[in-house]
C-alpha cells in the first residue's frame, strides 16, 4: 500500500492510473500508480525519440519507455515501495533537472541523465562538486576522447572510455589502451601513478600514456568544464545525437553533474603528449612481489622521452583497427 502521504495517495491501484505534477511545469509530469501499486514517475512525451536510447539497468528502479494510447511515456517506477521517500525526492529532482530545458528532447535526456546520476550516489558515489583535481583529471579525459570520436566516431569512442567507470585504463579498444595523465604547467615535470596496474600491459594490445597540460586561466581566457562538456555535447547533436545518452551516463558516473556550478574555475588545455609503454619503459607494473598492492609511485617525464609518441602514431592503430 502507497501511505497517504506522499504523492501518489488516491491513484488506484492495478493500472496505470496519473496525476499531473505541477500544473506549472513545462513539460508533462506525471505521478502515477502502476500495476502492483508500484510508484512512478512519467514523462509524457509527444514523440519517441529516434533512435531510441538505451536506458541504465538500475537495481531498485524500472526506467522505461512505453506506448500507451494517448501516446508514449517514458516511466521512472520504485520496485521497492520501502524506499518511498527517497524516490519522492529523487523523483522531484528529476523534475527540477528536466524543467530547465528548453526542448522536449533535452529533458528526456536530463531525466535520463539524472535518474543515472542517483544510481550512483545510492552506490556510494558523491554529490558534491568536484574538485579542481578531480575537474582536470576528466578534462584530460575528455580531450582524448575528443581525438578518439574524430577518429572512429562517437560511438565506438564512448564505449572505449572506461575510466568513470573506475576500470584500470581510461580507455580500452580492441588493440590499444590509453591511460591518461593532467598535469599543471608550472609544477614538476612528474606525473602521478595510482596503482601497478595502471601501466601494466594487457595481452595484444599496445599501450599508450597520454600527459595533458591543464593550467588554471582568468576570464576571459581558457573554458570552464561545464563548456568543455557542452561542447563536446554540440558536436554529438550535429554529428551523431545517439550517442549523447552514452555521452551523459559517462558523465554522471564520472561524478559530473551539469546542475552544479564550475564557472569559478577556467581552464586552459594542451594538446596530449603521447608515450608507447614498451619495453624498458620506466615503470612498477603488475604482477607485484606477493603481499603488495596499490602501488602509488611518481613518474619523471624526462625518464619517457625516449618514448615519446604522437596523435599520428595513435591514430594509424586505431584506423587500422576500426577496420578489421
Amino acid at each position: 500500500m502507497i501511505p497517504n502521504d506522499t504523492p501518489w495517495s488516491g491513484l488506484e491501484a492495478g493500472k496505470v492510473d496519473t496525476r499531473r505534477a505541477s500544473a506549472s511545469a513545462r513539460w508533462n509530469w506525471f505521478w502515477a500508480a502502476m500495476p502492483r501499486t508500484d510508484a512512478a514517475l512519467v514523462l509524457r512525451l509527444t514523440e519517441l525519440p529516434t533512435p531510441t536510447p538505451d536506458l541504465p539497468k538500475l537495481r531498485n528502479l524500472e526506467i522505461r519507455f512505453q506506448t500507451l494510447s494517448d501516446g508514449p511515456i517514458l516511466y521512472i517506477r520504485l520496485k521497492d515501495n520501502a524506499q518511498l521517500e527517497l524516490f519522492e525526492t529523487l523523483c522531484r529532482d528529476v523534475i527540477a533537472a528536466g524543467e530547465l530545458s528548453e526542448t522536449e528532447g533535452e529533458a528526456l535526456r536530463r531525466a535520463i541523465q539524472r535518474t543515472f546520476r542517483w544510481h550512483y550516489l545510492l552506490r556510494g558515489g558523491k554529490q558534491e562538486i568536484l574538485s579542481e583535481e578531480a575537474q582536470k583529471g576528466l578534462i584530460g579525459e575528455i580531450e582524448v576522447l575528443k581525438l578518439l570520436i574524430s577518429t572512429i566516431g562517437a560511438k565506438a569512442a564512448l564505449a572505449a572510455w572506461t575510466g568513470p567507470s573506475g576500470a584500470p585504463k581510461d580507455f580500452e579498444l580492441k588493440a590499444d589502451c590509453i591511460e591518461v595523465k593532467a598535469r599543471r604547467g608550472a609544477s614538476q615535470p612528474f606525473v602521478k601513478i595510482s596503482n601497478e596496474h595502471q601501466l601494466a600491459d594487457v595481452p595484444a594490445r599496445r599501450l599508450w600514456l597520454a600527459v595533458i597540460t591543464v593550467d588554471k586561466a582568468q576570464p576571459p581566457h581558457g573554458k570552464t568544464l561545464t563548456e568543455e562538456v557542452a561542447e563536446v555535447t554540440d558536436l554529438l547533436e550535429r554529428s551523431e545525437p545517439s550517442a549523447i545518452m552514452d555521452w551523459d551516463l559517462l558523465l554522471a558516473d564520472a561524478g559530473y553533474d551539469a546542475l552544479h556550478d564550475y564557472s569559478a574555475w577556467r581552464w586552459i588545455v594542451s594538446s596530449p603528449d603521447f608515450h608507447a609503454v614498451a619495453e624498458g619503459f620506466p615503470r612498477i607494473a603488475a604482477p607485484v612481489p606477493l603481499g603488495l598492492s596499490g602501488v602509488t609511485y611518481t613518474l619523471g617525464l624526462s625518464a619517457c622521452t625516449p618514448f615519446r609518441a604522437d596523435w599520428h602514431d595513435v591514430r594509424s592503430g586505431l584506423v587500422n583497427e576500426d577496420q578489421q
